[in-house]
């Protein structure tokens, strides 16, 4: 039987998101995470067994110390090394099965067969690559918001902040949205971004690169973030210049603990809160300008 490589390690809700694109980005088969103890979320990445697991594990201390340095307060164990059989990882792997997200967005991996009924929307995203799968609460929370503002009215323009996966652009191009621009900091989630693009044949409707928000040009009818506090706070600014006169901004990827803090942050930017979505311990906000 074929076996792989498992790291485990725990680390704090600020580096959640680092760390799990982190990880595929080394070419992990796969990052499951848990919520442990304390606050802390037991993260397990999955390597063939032939991986050079000691370039593997030293990137990612580095990774661990800029990280550190860069956010305060994260806390990052050490990371233990096994081998499992692959049927350990296989067993995981099919738990990822459809979601739903809103009232007609439906997210499928590859393995999963669902042909499209009625106004059903069907992305296509493979878990064990992509950043941001539809697994995720402020995923979902995000997805919900771009179907209810597009059904709201015309929506022409859309910026995927951190685009991850390029789910969130995916979801916007398939509901109609004609021109959409996304970027990450991580050129591996921009060149996953491209692929998912093709696979679901939007690539057409969507540019994506590797940057930062100052970028992109123009402005914006809809411009959506899905990333973690810090960032939208530190890009508040930004999303003032490039949204459009009556553009929405939609930001999920926040703990319900840290919510009021958010608001306040781009409250001061002259951002109104339109509507609250919540599901579990997450909430994402669409707000407008004052």
């Amino acid at each position: 039987m074929s076996r792989l490589i498992q790291l485990t390690f725990k680390a704090s809700e600020e580096a959640r998101t680092l760390l799990s694109d982190y990880l595929l980005g080394l070419g992990s088969e796969g990052v499951a995470e848990d919520v442990g103890d304390g606050g802390m979320y037991d993260f397990s990445a999955y390597f063939p067994i032939d991986e050079d697991l000691g370039s593997v594990i030293r990137s990612l201390k580095d990774y661990f110390s800029i990280i550190k340095d860069g956010i305060p307060g994260i806390e990052i164990s050490d990371i233990k090394a096994r081998q499992i059989h692959s049927s350990s990882w296989m067993v995981w792997r099919e738990l990822l099965n459809m979601v739903r997200a809103g009232k007609r967005v439906v997210i499928i991996p590859p393995w999963v067969e669902h042909s499209a009924e009625g106004d059903e929307v069907v992305i296509e995203i493979n878990p064990s690559l992509a950043f941001g799968t539809g697994h995720h609460e402020s995923t979902r929370l995000c997805l919900a918001g771009i179907e209810e503002i597009i059904e709201r009215g015309s929506v022409g323009t859309m910026l995927d902040v951190g685009c991850g996966s390029g789910i969130l652009s995916i979801c916007a191009a398939l509901l109609g949205v004609p021109d959409i621009t996304g970027f990450d900091m991580d050129p591996v989630a921009v060149k996953e971004s491209h692929k998912n693009a093709r696979n679901n044949s939007v690539g057409d409707k969507i540019k994506f690169f590797t940057g930062l928000i100052d970028s992109a040009s123009g402005s914006f009818d809809l411009i959506v973030a899905n990333v973690y506090v810090e960032p939208i706070l530190s890009m508040k600014e930004e999303f003032s210049e490039k949204l459009a006169t009556g553009g929405r901004l939609v930001v999920s990827g926040i703990p319900v603990s840290r919510s009021e803090e958010v608001v306040e942050g781009l409250s001061a930017q002259g951002f109104k809160v339109f509507k609250e979505r919540t599901e579990g311990e997450w909430v994402s906000y669409e707000l407008r300008k004052d």
